[in-house]
């Protein structure tokens, strides 16, 4: 060929460009990695992934004790007038759910009375039972007392 032709040789870059653009790429792969990892599910806990805890010692009798304090504190509320019957009876039928969920592993204070029925737990079922109907009563027919009473049996009973 001639000198003036139109061919010309590779033209060689500095090798600094050829590692910028790896280095993008290598970018744009970690961001499309990092999109993938922040936007994917987490894997859902389960009670065989929870890690198992060792056992709490309770002192029932010292429980008991706070249990009836609080069914004692509630009827003094009524009885100075601080509160009316039937938020009395709501008193009383969450403080046995709270006793039974502290004290004895089982989960009441969360549950309706439909579910307390499906459940293997009698007494508490009765008691509440009987709390319902004063709980929503708007006449203020029940008695404190007696609901008290019962409240405190069950708690030393257990």
């Amino acid at each position: 060929m001639s000198e003036g032709s139109l061919f010309y040789g590779p033209v060689f870059y500095n090798i600094s460009w050829t590692l910028i653009g790896v280095g993008f790429l290598l970018l744009a792969i970690a961001i499309i990695v990092a999109i993938f990892y922040f936007t994917r599910r987490k894997k859902i806990r389960t009670l065989s992934t929870l890690k198992v805890e060792a056992p709490k010692i309770i002192d029932l009798n010292e429980l008991k004790k706070k249990y009836i304090g609080l069914i004692d504190q509630a009827e003094r509320n009524y009885n100075n007038h601080m509160i009316k019957a039937s938020v009395a009876h709501q008193h009383f039928s969450l403080i046995v759910r709270m006793f039974y969920a502290e004290g004895l592993g089982f989960h009441a204070d969360i549950m309706t009375l439909t579910d307390l029925k499906n459940s293997f737990k009698e007494d508490l079922v009765k008691l509440i039972e009987e709390y319902y109907p004063d709980e929503f009563d708007t006449l203020e027919k029940g008695s404190v007392k007696d609901a008290a009473e019962r409240a405190r049996e069950l708690v030393r009973n257990q």
